[in-house]
């Protein structure tokens, strides 16, 4: 007679995940740089179209970070049929979507925001020569 092991009693095929481990790993940088990409266009078009573009990109990517916490929690239940989906995998998911969003829209709306400068450019036209002769 055969006797069958339980899944945490069997071995690991290193073969296998010699070429799985990298190719899960593409598939997250892609998906995460994918993201990225639409995290950047909804900031040019927010920053284009809106009267106060940090406050209202901040209210859509935490509306999008809600959004994107779907997929984990769809996968924890059974609605998205996920295979090895446990609780610890869940929350490393939900803490990797929060890290990701707190570090995109901290850079992308302290970073890529103008300063206003208090008086006119001066004759170079970059403003920093007033901007410096008001602050000692």
């Amino acid at each position: 007679m055969e006797s069958t092991r339980s899944a945490s009693q069997q071995g690991f095929a290193l073969r296998k995940l010699v070429w799985v481990g990298p190719l899960t790993l593409i598939v997250a940088v892609g998906s995460t740089l994918i993201y990225l990409l639409l995290a950047f266009l909804a900031f040019v078009l927010v920053g284009r179209f809106a009267r106060r573009p940090v406050r209202i990109y901040r209210i859509v990517a935490l509306i999008a970070l809600f959004v994107s916490f779907l997929f984990p929690v769809q996968a924890l239940t059974g609605l998205f049929p996920a295979p090895g989906m446990n609780l610890h995998i869940f929350w490393t998911m939900i803490v990797m979507h929060t890290v990701t969003a707190i570090i995109t829209v901290g850079l992308l709306t302290t970073l890529a925001v103008a300063k206003r400068f208090s008086e006119p450019p001066t004759a170079t036209g970059n403003g920093w020569e007033a901007s410096k002769a008001s602050h000692p």
